[in-house]
């Protein structure tokens, strides 16, 4: 689980995992550029159930710390 200091972003699960946005690039079939925009909030992933899936198991983690990567955060 995140820290307090430490909210769940997509970036954190990508950190956690260990791994690097040209990692997940390849694995996904996306560009580099189109993971730092998930990252930065400048684009969500438009994924298909499938595809969400394999970035659930690439980054071990679950379909909640997901949804809550890409949620705005709560004042």
């Amino acid at each position: 689980m995140a820290s307090e200091e430490e909210p769940i972003t997509f970036a954190y699960l990508r950190k956690r995992a260990g791994l690097t946005q040209r990692q997940i690039a390849e694995a996904m079939g996306v560009t580099v550029g189109t993971v730092s925009q998930w990252e930065t909030g400048g684009q969500r992933p438009r994924l298909f159930p499938e595809q969400i899936q394999k970035l659930l198991h690439i980054l071990n983690c679950t379909l909640e710390e997901f949804v809550d990567a890409f949620s705005p955060n709560e004042p």
